[in-house]
């Protein structure tokens, strides 16, 4: 994000869409109703945000009703930019809450494994080449990183960590929202040459997994990482990308019946979700993979690629 000072975010709520138009608006409060339309997240969803990790609005109109400033808006959407990119809702909100020097938390942090100090370097690297916007070292590290410790490793140790330092500086101005595009698009592209660097199998079933974004889910990154790490196990899978209609996505699994459908969900899914709907109609032999910060608390989902390659296996090499 640019951090020179802007002016008010216009009336267009078009032209008011990203959280470059908030800064410089020290004076203008947003309601939840506000933040959420402008920044395409569902107010339960910020209200889950704020209730889980603190990450609501910290100021008050004069008859008493909560109001988001900049700063808070620019912490939701932080958040929302790395859940976007995989890395997990703890984590995210650790980061987000960092950018206004509030350190409490909400819910615990249960540190991860700490990545070696090769794993280490190849973030930093990741970071500074997005800092200096060095697209083909981009490249040569995300290729690096997925050679030497395989995809499950690199994500875990190399880019997610990565990913919350891109989103700290460009949460303080350091870095602007086009180097976290190019990260983002370099890490994809060396996933897809990963995939097709692999050896794969000729199948009796070609199309026995499925994995996709659900329904409106714009992000599609977690998808192609386990694509990738299926691939290393000699796992082909049928990508479908992100914002699958339910439609479609029923149309799919009528025609192919696949083994395993692994689905993504980086935002809060809808009350009535046409998605969950198709699932209830899918046949018994088809098993149901849900990861994302997504999905309700009811539904059952998984944690961290390992735990999904982990799934999926299971159920493929079982028959």
């Amino acid at each position: 994000m640019v951090m020179t000072p802007d002016p008010p975010p216009p009336a267009d709520p078009d032209e008011a869409s990203t959280a470059a138009h908030w800064r410089g608006a020290a004076d203008v409060t947003w309601s939840v109703g506000m933040v959420a339309e402008r920044l395409d997240i569902s107010a339960s969803t910020l209200r889950t945000w704020e209730r889980r990790y603190g990450l609501g609005p910290t100021l008050r109109t004069s008859g008493g009703h909560r109001r988001y400033s900049a700063l808070d808006i620019d912490r939701v959407d932080l958040m929302r930019r790395l859940l976007a990119r995989g890395v997990t809702a703890q984590e995210a909100a650790k980061v987000a809450k960092r950018l206004v020097g509030d350190q409490a938390s909400a819910t615990e942090i249960v540190p991860a494994a700490e990545p070696t100090p090769d794993q280490r370097r190849l973030a930093e690297q990741f970071v500074e080449a997005t800092q200096s916007f060095d697209a083909r070292a981009l490249h040569q590290v995300a290729a690096t990183a997925l050679e030497t410790f395989g995809t499950v490793e690199a994500w875990d140790d190399v880019f997610v960590p990565a990913f919350v330092e891109i989103g700290e500086r460009w949460a303080d101005g350091r870095l602007g929202v086009e180097g976290e595009h190019l990260a983002s698009s370099s890490v994809l592209s060396a996933l897809r040459a990963h995939s097709r660097r692999q050896t794969l199998p000729e199948l009796d079933r070609p199309t026995s997994v499925i994995v996709a974004s659900a329904e409106d889910d714009q992000h599609k990154l977690p998808v192609v990482a386990l694509e990738a790490a299926l691939c290393e196990h000699g796992i082909s899978s049928v990508e479908l990308g992100a914002r699958l209609p339910a439609s479609a996505l029923e149309t799919v699994l009528t025609a192919v019946r696949p083994q395993v459908l692994f689905l993504w969900a980086s935002m809060t899914r809808p009350p009535r979700d046409p998605v969950i709907a198709v699932l209830d109609r899918l046949a018994d032999d088809t098993t149901v993979v849900l990861a994302g910060p997504g999905w309700p608390a009811d539904v059952a989902t998984v944690k961290g690629l390992h735990d999904t390659v982990e799934v999926v296996l299971s159920r493929v090499l079982a028959t």
